[in-house]
């Protein structure tokens, strides 16, 4: 059986510099560069995300897709 995942990975810099990704698991579909620029704003103006610095600056999105297929062991 195959398996197929998608997934959205929002990348960000934080005030260090340092690269932090949000994935979000199974986003919703059609998604425009508009609409995912404009949430990524507000996460950047929200400083909800961060351990050690909160995000500073959007890089990049990117949806990743996983595909997955079993071996039947015999």
């Amino acid at each position: 059986m195959e398996i197929t995942k998608k997934t959205l990975v929002l990348g960000f810099t934080n005030g260090l510099g340092k690269n932090v990704n949000l994935t979000i698991n199974d986003p919703a579909e059609g998604l425009e560069g508009e609409v995912v620029n404009s949430v990524m704003d507000e996460i950047v103006a929200s400083g909800a995300l961060g351990e050690e610095s909160v995000v500073a600056n959007k890089v990049d999105a990117k949806y990743v897709i996983q595909q997955v297929e079993e071996i039947e062991l015999v």
